[in-house]
């Protein structure tokens, strides 16, 4: 038969086993391809009866799972009960960015891992995210946070805790008074999402780099943002929202530890798991007979490795710095994120470039070239204006989709999220440093409270 190949023993004893062998599985592959020529489908039954069910039967495995955690998922995320809270500060406050960053730090509380198998796949349980958000509703500017019913005191504590005087405010949800279909008769719609450039490992320029080295003076790089939000006229609004998943903090460790040495040009240590440690086993017991019957000393004695300098030695000024940025990263408690801006007007108002450059400049003055850098996002999830096919039609379903992530509060909808440190977070999302902020329409508690005087007399 033409598939029946035999080594004779000239092949095998003159010295070219190697070259043989490459010339089998030549033949073998000639054989193949003509085979499959012939009859194709003849070629995948014979492909799925040797090996190749494993993988359909491992695809539909993933499959099943997916979809079964999918609705179980979705039958507890209804049980749940979200509010949220308009945050309003006092007009004379003095408090720094730094209260914001305690604030983020205290509600990484949040974090409820799943432990068990039943938690997760009967129970459907989730680490369900907190919504910091600025809107403005036709030039009138607030700060909410959107959360869990049972996360209501936790919140309330970390905002409390910086901010005695703050008011604390349930509202409705402004998200659902608009169309969630596009086009629509009367609202235009713009959006997007705000996406990393590099490696989450590198940090962002923090509100550490908008103070003055002498005076200690603050310039808020968010001013430009309210200020552009305070202008907005009757029909317009714009929406700002970062979801924040508080996370656990190891993998994110790893993950960091692992750039920085590759940044040092050393290799990660990787440890062998049992598998691989039984294979190493015959070949060091080898060794350990070789020694035993050639002696120490035998004709090829190991050289020792050198080992190789490391690269710290030769690293610029500048590489040294990003490990550092990395490291100082690393040291802040992360969480997973993703940023959203939504601007909705009635047509005969509406204009993005009205307040898209605004929020855009605002969120790039965080940007640096050598770390970390944030853009919007138009390939995939933002409205395009460059795209050729359907442009109008996709666009529109885009809209929809960017509406629907956003008055969810989803943390999986849209592009993959990404890790911000507390102090990042805070310089993103912080209450008005009132000294820096001029926006006239932000709303503010306009006295601030205090005990009443012990000696009051009672009627």
């Amino acid at each position: 038969m033409e598939d029946e190949i035999y080594l004779s023993t000239d092949q095998v004893s003159s010295g070219n086993f190697l070259d043989t062998i490459l010339n089998l599985d030549l033949t073998f592959l000639q054989i193949w391809l003509v085979r499959v020529g012939e009859n194709p489908f003849a070629t995948m039954w014979y492909a799925f009866v040797y090996g190749g069910w494993v993988i359909l039967l491992f695809l539909f495995y993933k499959a099943v799972t997916t979809l079964w955690l999918v609705r179980v998922q979705s039958i507890a995320a209804k049980k749940k009960k979200f509010i949220l809270l308009a945050i309003d500060v006092p007009r004379l406050s003095e408090q720094t960015v730094k209260a914001v960053e305690n604030m983020f730090a205290h509600m990484a509380g949040a974090h409820s891992p799943v432990g068990s198998w039943s938690e997760k796949w009967l129970e459907g349980k989730t680490q369900d995210p907190i919504s910091f958000e600025i809107i403005s509703i036709e030039g009138h500017v607030q700060y909410l946070i959107r959360c869990l019913d049972k996360l209501r005191d936790l919140v309330e504590a970390s905002v409390y805790a910086q901010y005695p005087e703050a008011e604390i405010t349930q509202v409705e949800d402004y998200a659902q008074a608009v169309p969630s279909e596009y086009p629509d008769d009367t609202y235009e719609c713009f959006g997007t999402e705000m996406t990393n450039v590099t490696n989450d490992v590198y940090p962002l320029k923090s509100y550490l780099d908008f103070e003055h080295g002498l005076t200690g003076e603050y310039k808020d790089p968010l001013a430009v943002m309210l200020e552009a939000f305070s202008r907005l006229g009757p029909g317009e609004q714009a929406w700002y929202q970062i979801i924040y998943i508080p996370i656990d903090q190891k993998e994110y460790k790893k993950k960091a530890q692992a750039e920085i040495l590759n940044l040092k040009g050393e290799k990660p240590k990787v440890k062998k798991n049992i598998v691989e440690q039984a294979l190493d086993l015959p070949i060091q017991g080898m060794g350990v007979a070789g020694d035993v019957l050639f002696g120490a000393d035998g004709a090829s004695e190991k050289k020792k490795e050198e080992k190789p300098m490391s690269k710290m030695m030769t690293l610029t000024p500048g590489e040294r710095g990003t490990i550092e940025a990395i490291e100082r990263k690393m040291g802040k408690i992360q969480g997973q994120c993703k940023i959203r801006f939504l601007y909705i007007a009635k047509k005969e108002v509406f204009s993005k470039a009205k307040i898209l450059q605004s929020f855009v400049g605002s969120i790039k003055q965080f940007n640096t070239n050598d770390l970390q850098a944030l853009k919007p996002e138009g390939k995939k999830v933002g409205v395009n204006g460059t795209l050729i096919w359907f442009k109008n039609k996709r666009n529109n379903r885009r809209k929809e989709k960017l509406v629907s992530a956003y008055r969810s509060r989803s943390g999986w909808m849209g592009l993959e999220p990404f890790h911000l440190g507390t102090d990042e977070l805070a310089s993103l999302w912080h209450l008005p440093v009132v000294l820096n902020v001029k926006a006239p329409q932000l709303k503010k508690t306009e006295a601030k409270k205090v005990e009443p005087p012990i000696n009051l007399p009672f009627a």
